[in-house]
């Protein structure tokens, strides 16, 4: 019903229909509509809602002029953005009391929702008497979570409490969320390394080499250090190389910046065949550990070869790891200690920097519109390049991809509501 008149002749029974509705009785006393009567009530202290029969007095003198512009009604006004909205929160105990209560969503407001375990504007089942919404806003329900969440509802009317809707905005259901994009397949790529933090350790071995160095024609330190002289370490290019002579050993420690299989190669040069010793010359060793005095603990090496020079061998380094590199000669065509006294010789020793890398793929689906379902996420592609068994294998397919996730709805407990207006709904009903 709506509100009496705001000026003019005013009559009893004006006031008679507009508080009690249909009773067809005969005319009270006017001081039966005081505010706070059963028939003008007063909101309950947990009532947050608007009296729109404030300044009908609750006692004393009355006249027919206190009732210009009221109206039995508690509401509820939206002059400003608000989410997670409850009629039974709002009008607290009136909710459950038979006086008639309204929202009013007033144009370029939004009730919305920041979760899609609740609704925008929530119509609890045990509300009593008429319950109007005005919305000449939006109201909007929260948009699912990524990989494909549903969406969640706009205005739900739960139970079997009835509603009138006067809808001149627009209602949207929050929309789905996309879908999760397929894992990309493992591919592989090529990558050039760095080589970092190189380190002599000092001494003439570590234990796990097994003989003691001859010093009888070269020094106990058979080289000159990293990167001077004609022995050494060379740490200026790819590969990073380093040669000693007689038995070495050459030891230090570095660090790689990319988790990779890194490519080991050893190789003894016979500076004078003419000398008849090939067979004295040796055959190249390579141990790489994480720890200072251990041989190799499946990072690459061991005696590979049974000739002068071996290659091809797979180091698998992990990266920001330090590393301890032992290279030096055993004993001839692969005896593990030295037989005689071994003839000059020069061995060169190679990690090569160019390594390759997995590479993945595969994106999200996007996030349904308001009232639409998420779209499916894209399928991952497909890995290529070099297979490669560290870090990871390569190349493999890619993984398919979820759906997206359903939108929510406009009006849930639709058939609950009467409708009107001239606005619109973005999303199902139910």
């Amino acid at each position: 019903m709506a509100a009496l008149q705001a000026s003019g002749a005013i009559s009893f029974q004006d006031i008679e229909e507009q508080y009690n509705p249909g009773s067809n009785l005969p005319s009270r006393a006017l001081t039966e509509f005081y505010l706070g009567g059963s028939l003008v009530r007063a909101n309950a202290g947990n009532n947050s809602s608007t009296n729109m029969s404030a300044g009908v007095p609750a006692s004393g003198a009355i006249s027919f002029n206190d009732f210009y512009s009221k109206e039995r009604a508690f509401r509820k006004t939206y002059s400003s953005s608000a989410t997670n909205q409850s009629a039974d929160t709002i009008f607290g105990d009136d909710y459950e009391v038979n006086y008639p209560k309204q929202f009013v969503i007033n144009s370029s407001q939004t009730v919305g929702s920041t979760s899609v375990s609740n609704a925008a504007l929530t119509i609890e089942s045990n509300g009593v008497g008429s319950i109007t919404v005005t919305n000449n806003g939006s109201i909007e329900g929260a948009g699912g979570a990524a990989n494909g969440g549903t969406g969640g509802n706009a205005l739900e009317v739960a139970g079997s409490v009835a509603v009138t809707l006067v809808n001149n905005g627009t209602i949207k259901a929050g929309g789905g969320g996309g879908g999760n994009g397929g894992a990309g397949g493992a591919g592989s790529a090529s990558a050039t390394a760095t080589i970092s933090s190189v380190t002599d350790k000092v001494g003439s071995k570590p234990t796990f080499v097994p003989y003691s160095v001859n010093t009888q024609f070269v020094s106990a330190r058979a080289w000159s250090g990293i990167g001077s002289g004609q022995w050494g370490l060379n740490i200026s290019g790819n590969p990073v190389t380093s040669n000693i002579s007689n038995m070495g050993p050459m030891w230090y420690s570095f660090q790689v910046n990319k988790s990779a299989e890194y490519s080991l190669s050893a190789s003894i040069s016979d500076p004078f065949p003419e000398d008849g010793q090939t067979g004295h010359r040796g055959t190249p060793k390579v141990d790489i550990s994480t720890a200072e005095n251990t041989a190799s603990q499946g990072q690459g090496g061991d005696l590979y070869g049974s000739g002068l020079s071996w290659s091809g061998l797979k180091a698998p380094l992990a990266a920001s790891t330090t590393y301890y590199f032992c290279n030096y000669t055993v004993g001839p065509y692969g005896s593990s200690t030295p037989s005689g006294n071994f003839f000059y010789n020069d061995m060169s020793t190679s990690l090569s920097l160019s390594v390759n890398e997995p590479t993945s793929g595969g994106s999200a689906g996007a996030g349904g519109a308001f009232g639409a379902a998420g779209s499916s996420g894209s399928v991952g592609a497909n890995g290529s390049g070099t297979s490669i068994s560290y870090p990871s294998s390569a190349p493999t397919d890619g993984s398919a991809a979820s759906s997206g996730g359903a939108a929510g709805k406009s009006i849930q407990g639709v058939s609950n509501v009467t409708s009107s207006g001239s606005g619109s709904l973005s999303g199902g009903t139910a």
